[in-house]
């Protein structure tokens, strides 16, 4: 089932693109990027196993394009990151979805807080998994060390959040007056 007034086709390309295009172009400033809001709307948005090929569509290509696959190990961490994003949203999007009001603004703002903390708190830990003695010193510095980027990334959040996702969002979801109009209609009858 889909939450949006175009075909879900059209709103998985929509949203690949704002994903890969936001990635690409913004690749020189590091942890600023579109790839989280439009994998957080594909899931709000589309059927959970479309979501999902959205989301690696986004990251495979982009990596392909990018140079990265294969370079590093750390990819098995950033598209595991991700997808637990896209798992996370299409499990609460119920409660995250409203209309076009300053509780959803809030809702979709601090979504991105959250998940920006938990993809890098997934990374992170990827990165001690992969390049540090196991040790709880060399876990406690690699989050120490990963502060900078956190901060950075949640700005970057609460910015394409709220000033991409949520119009986004309302224009995919908006219903036309006659959409309103047959609804009413409905409800009369009834």
């Amino acid at each position: 089932m889909t939450n949006t007034k175009i075909p879900i086709l059209s709103t998985a390309i929509l949203l690949f693109v704002l994903g890969f295009g936001g990635r690409i172009m913004l690749h020189d400033y590091h942890n600023f990027e579109t790839v989280m809001v439009s994998v957080f709307l594909a899931s709000m948005l589309l059927p959970l196993n479309i979501a999902l090929l959205v989301t690696m569509s986004i990251m495979v290509l982009s990596d392909l394009y990018l140079g990265y696959m294969g370079t590093t190990k750390i990819l098995i961490f950033t598209y595991t990151g991700f997808l637990l994003v896209s798992l996370i949203s299409s499990k609460f999007k119920n409660k995250l979805e409203g209309k076009f009001t300053s509780g959803t603004v809030y809702k979709f703002t601090s979504s991105g807080i959250i998940f920006a903390l938990v993809y890098d708190t997934w990374t992170n830990f990827g990165v001690f998994w992969l390049s540090y003695e196991h040790t709880l010193d060399n876990l406690f510095l690699v989050y120490a060390l990963g502060l900078p980027f956190m901060i950075y990334h949640l700005l970057s959040s609460i910015i394409t959040f709220s000033l991409i996702g949520f119009p986004v969002y309302c224009i995919l979801t908006k219903k036309s007056d006659s959409d309103n109009i047959s609804e009413q209609n409905i409800k009369f009858e009834i």
